[in-house]
């Protein structure tokens, strides 16, 4: 066998216990109903506030028309080049450059109708995530 390294030298002093207990340590006492009666009897704890607060489900179609108009252009003007591509059709240059500048109006339309969430709202500092 090899001679002993550093490692084998450190290790063969230590002296680990891996045994473990066959039943898991005792739970905790659960409190008997006198002893809830006399905490009835105390001031009541604030209830806790939610960490979260319900905000009702959006439609699945937008309110307002410019919205709408954005998202079909950011979806349209894509799959119009896609189809055609598949479809074995030319588009002129003309056509691919309004496509792709329809997409970039589109998306930068619907990126400035985000909301704000800046000092001035009631939640700030919030990350703007929405269960």
């Amino acid at each position: 066998m090899a001679e002993k390294d550093d490692f084998d030298r450190i290790v063969e002093g230590l002296h680990l216990d891996l045994s473990f207990p066959d039943e898991p340590a005792d739970p905790a006492p659960q409190p008997s109903p006198a002893q809830h009666a006399d905490r009835h009897d105390e001031d009541p704890e604030p209830a806790e506030e939610p960490f979260y607060r319900q905000v009702e489900p959006a439609g699945l179609m937008p309110r307002r028309r410019g919205v709408l108009l954005g998202w079909i252009g950011v979806i349209g003007a894509p799959l119009l080049l896609v189809l055609a591509t598949v479809a074995h059709v030319y588009l002129g240059r003309s056509v691919v450059a309004g496509a792709a500048l329809i997409f970039v109006a589109s998306a930068t339309y619907l990126f400035l109708q985000l909301p704000e969430h800046g000092p001035s709202q009631r939640d700030w500092p919030d990350d703007g995530a929405v269960l």
